[in-house]
């Protein structure tokens, strides 16, 4: 350059411009070859207004320019651009040649304002905004734009999934965990504590949750999880709300927390859509009973209950509850078809408030039979009373639907006592005439139900007047332990007669020191009436 040489020397990012009339500022270019001096506005002219542009986003374009009021400008003017005290260099924009500038701009109305281009350069590292200066020397000193060029390319959010499930269903319960994964276009790092927001319940005015950060800071994927509490619930849909970020490029809603792009201290660009409902992600966190069902079974190993003993039903929840009141439990006992409510029991609550398990008793009442089983019905009718079941520290009450349990093959009552239906002869004399000497009389003796035999029973006979005792076979099945029929034999000695035929006293059946019972313990009624002497049921030991 002739005259006052404008020289540019490095100094760290930027480069500082020495020139005689001005040492303090930096020059990336000026617009025409600069006289003897620089121009400076003459004293009695107004200073120029500078017409700065808004920031302008990475790889885009826009002008800056000079407004003289008036039409007061000296030419040829030079504009200056400078870098120190400021964080671009020149990789991020292009600088400007030319003589004067232009006239020309967007606003075809705005025609007195001396422009030139401001072009920034695209790339793709995440960097934080980055300024420089643009001006003009006038009499009053540097009038200048600092200009803001806006990076592109911070880590921004490309998705958003709620990548969980309910454990059943489409709905989850209390104690869950309802996850949100989102993916970034970079990879990211989690810097303390972050979190998303979740807004669960129906209308205008749903309830936020806060998804806490789980894991993923190094990579494109950050999980963030929220465990479902009592009082939550959402019959429609969760939705995880949508994030907006202020001019500081912090979140001001949906997200909380310091993400940087990876190796970097730049923020991520925090702005993304949420999700909208979601049907299959609904949230009931009232406590639920997880299982119904009997906890005690007949004692001593019988098969059902007696009248007088307790069977104990527990409700099984998937959290602590406390009873507060009266509780009870319905049940039904022998029921069939329609007979609803001739079935329908009641059990108290025993224990377990506090816990996740209720325990309700019902004692067998004289009377009760039930040969299939006790039935517990379905949650909406089977809790009863004043009383309430709420999660343990909250005033949030249980769910009330569960479903019927159906019998219960293992819960069976039997208040009854058999008692003998019938005393048959099940043999007959092998000549069709009598009995001979080691003849076997079979005598079979039905009971009203199945009975379990213990001991050595005796059916006492009447052979021709002479009392034989016939004892109790074995079961030609050993695991079998119940049986309606018992056998009774006795095989025929000599000096045995009967011209009229076997008979049986009332009451014949004797125990012997062992035992009969049902099903439920309890003891055979032994009684039943004489069977009168059967004229084909002769003895006769006269002859072989």
């Amino acid at each position: 350059m002739a005259g006052n040489r404008i020289l540019f020397r490095k100094q760290g990012k930027g480069m500082t411009v020495v020139s005689l009339a001005a040492t303090l500022f930096t020059a990336l270019t000026v617009l025409a070859v600069p006289p003897v001096s620089p121009p400076l506005a003459h004293a009695a002219f107004p200073a120029p207004i500078p017409v700065c542009p808004d920031p302008i986003p990475e790889g885009q374009s826009d002008f800056a320019g000079m407004r003289w009021p008036g039409s007061f400008m000296i030419t040829p003017v030079y504009f200056y651009t400078f870098i120190t005290d400021h964080t671009a260099d020149f990789s991020d924009f292009t600088g400007y040649s030319g003589a004067h500038g232009s006239y020309s701009s967007h606003d075809p109305h705005d025609d007195d304002v001396l422009r030139i281009p401001v072009v920034t350069t695209q790339d793709t590292r995440p960097e934080h905004d980055e300024t420089f200066e643009i001006g003009v020397i006038s009499s009053s000193g540097l009038v200048s734009c600092v200009i803001t060029i806006v990076d592109d390319d911070a880590p921004a959010v490309t998705d958003v999934d709620i990548t969980s499930n309910p454990i059943r269903g489409d709905t989850y319960r209390g104690g869950e965990n309802i996850d949100v994964t989102l993916t970034f276009d970079k990879a990211v790092e989690v810097v303390g504590d972050a979190s998303v927001t979740l807004h669960l319940g129906e209308g205008v005015d749903p309830t936020p949750r806060e998804a806490e950060y789980q894991r993923g800071s190094g990579t494109r994927f950050l999980v963030f999880r929220y465990e479902v509490q009592p009082s939550d619930r959402d019959s429609d849909g969760i939705t995880v709300s949508s994030a907006g970020e202020g001019e500081d490029h912090g979140p001001v809603h949906g997200f909380s927390g310091i993400l940087y792009a990876r190796g970097t201290d730049v923020p991520i660009n925090y702005t993304h859509a949420g999700v909208e409902v979601a049907s299959n992600h609904k949230v009931d966190g009232r406590p639920y009973v997880t299982n119904v069902g009997a906890i005690s079974s007949p004692p001593e190993g019988w098969e059902a209950y007696q009248a007088g003993q307790t069977i104990e039903i527990a409700l099984d929840f998937d959290t602590e509850v406390v009873v507060e009141g009266e509780v009870r439990l319905a049940l039904y006992v022998g029921l069939v078809r329609d007979n609803w409510t001739e079935a329908w029991r009641e059990a108290d609550y025993l224990r377990g408030s506090g816990t996740d398990t209720l325990v309700f008793g019902y004692t067998v009442e004289p009377g009760d039979m039930d040969i299939r089983g006790i039935v517990i019905p379905h949650g909406a009718t089977a809790v009863l009373g004043s009383g309430t079941i709420k999660a343990r520290g909250t005033d949030v009450e249980y769910l009330e639907h569960f479903p019927t349990t159906g019998h219960l093959p293992d819960q069976k009552i039997d208040t009854a006592s058999p008692t003998i239906s019938g005393i048959d002869f099940t043999s007959w004399p092998a000549d069709r005439e009598a009995y001979r000497i080691g003849d076997v009389i079979s005598v079979e003796v039905v009971f009203t139900e199945p009975v379990a035999k213990d001991g050595d029973l005796q059916l006492e006979l009447d052979i021709g007047g002479t009392t034989r005792c016939a004892a109790l076979q074995p079961d030609a099945n050993p695991d079998r332990r119940f049986d309606n029929d018992l056998v009774f034999e006795y095989q025929v000695q000599a000096g045995d007669a009967d011209s009229d035929g076997i008979g049986i006293g009332a009451n014949s059946l004797e125990l012997n020191g062992g035992s009969l019972h049902d099903r439920a313990g309890n003891p055979a009624i032994l009684s039943h009436d004489p069977v009168a002497a059967n004229p084909r049921q002769l003895v006769d030991t006269s002859r072989e």
